[in-house]
């Protein structure tokens, strides 16, 4: 069957399974989206006073104008939208021993719960992993704290710059030969965290499947920014020396980077990794005579001439646009893209066809375009089916049906700020 056909309907890989989604901005919300996406029940935890960062990151352009609803700002920000679809939302106050004997009971009938809030605050409520467990010993917790829960630096708090700063991110980011300038706020530290806590939780439920046993994890987003840079560590251990930034260039590639096309602001990224593909670009780029060259013919001997080669290859780019320089070099096996706006990309008929974006329903907004889950599973229907839920959406059926609170008590909680 074809990847782009709708499969046979059928249950998610993760129905029945309940997870309390304390989580907070990017990445612990966004492991709890992709929970959500397969099948598990998310419960969003929200106090009014406290609200996910996330919501108050600004409403979208619409027709050129920032939409404004009175009384609905932070229901409308898509970041917030993307990173708590399928979700139900409920108010509590965990901070009120009501709030927090609600949360524990809560808790009892749940499979995960997830945080990421600085170490020592859910302990210093009673809340912690030790105290849920006496009460649930198949619970699963998971931590996405910024340094981990123990070591010097511990209680640290962190977002983007500081934890990809810390972890020797942002020092390997700059021009060759200058100072580095970093990647200062892009946090890819996040999405790659809550990818990490995704897979973490499916291994704990994996173990307790086949042994009852429950668990707590420990997600550190300093060391999860570190293991990627393993490469440069090596070099480090290796060769005494730290590694520089090397702006666009490879140390072992040539040519290899952003190439200027005609135009405003418009670039290619072209990149020889493959010394089959050296003779092609040579011809394209009136260069013929290069693709003979012995001292050429090889990586090592490219990089000894790298300045000549890349700024040749500038010179051929700027006077072609982005798309002649595509049609002249992608028939010919070179490996060459358009360096894509974001509004280009949002655009990009590829794209569109993967369906990487998909149309659901805000109880608000109406119809907007979410990020999917970026693969695709030929006997599991990954398809996006609902925004995020309005604040305290599903106080009722949370605090009613699985708790048995009565109407009367829970609107007696909301008046007293618990459920709030």
């Amino acid at each position: 069957m074809s990847m782009s056909q709708a499969p046979e309907a059928h249950s998610k890989p993760l129905s029945g399974v309940r997870v309390l989604d304390l989580g907070w901005v990017w990445a612990g919300p966004m492991a709890a989206a992709f929970l959500a996406d397969l099948g598990a029940e998310v419960i969003k935890i929200e106090h009014s006073e406290r609200l996910d960062n996330s919501r108050l990151r600004g409403a979208p352009i619409v027709d050129g104008k920032k939409l404004r609803i009175p009384g609905k700002s932070i229901e409308l920000v898509p970041l917030f939208h993307n990173l708590n679809r399928h979700k139900l939302s409920v108010r509590l106050n965990i901070r009120d021993e009501r709030g927090a004997d609600l949360f524990r009971q809560l808790a009892a009938k749940s499979d995960v719960v997830l945080e990421n809030f600085t170490p020592g605050t859910l302990a210093a409520l009673g809340l912690d992993y030790m105290a849920l467990a006496r009460e649930h010993g198949e619970l699963i917790m998971i931590s996405l704290s910024t340094a981990g829960q123990f070591g010097p630096i511990a209680d640290l708090r962190g977002y983007a710059p500081v934890i990809s700063a810390y972890c020797g991110l942002e020092a390997l980011i700059g021009y060759e030969n200058e100072a580095p300038n970093g990647m200062m706020n892009f946090g890819l530290n996040d999405s790659s965290s809550g990818v990490h806590a995704l897979f973490a939780l499916l291994v704990a439920l994996w173990h307790r499947e086949q042994t009852g046993q429950g668990q707590y994890i420990d997600l550190s987003q300093m060391e999860v920014g570190a293991a990627p840079l393993a490469e440069a560590m090596l070099d480090f251990q290796f060769s005494g020396q730290a590694p520089q930034p090397a702006g666009n260039g490879h140390r072992r590639h040539c040519p290899h980077g952003i190439f200027p096309c005609a135009g405003d602001d418009s670039w290619v990224a072209i990149s020889i990794e493959d010394d089959g593909q050296w003779p092609a670009l040579c011809m394209a780029i009136g260069k013929g005579d290069w693709a003979h060259r012995a001292d050429l013919a090889g990586q090592a001997g490219r990089m000894s001439a790298r300045g000549e080669i890349e700024a040749r290859l500038a010179e051929w780019t700027a006077g072609r646009s982005r798309e002649s320089v595509l049609a002249e070099l992608v028939p010919l096996g070179v490996p060459a893209t358009p360096v894509l706006s974001v509004e280009e990309q949002f655009d990009d008929a590829h794209y569109a066809a993967r369906g990487v974006r998909q149309a659901v329903s805000h109880p608000i907004m109406g119809e907007e375009l979410l990020y999917r889950l970026p693969w695709r599973m030929i006997a599991t229907d990954l398809t996006l089916s609902a925004s995020s839920p309005e604040l305290g959406a599903h106080d009722a059926y949370v605090y009613g049906q699985i708790l048995g609170l009565d109407a009367q008590s829970i609107e007696r909680l909301r008046e007293e700020k618990v459920i709030y």
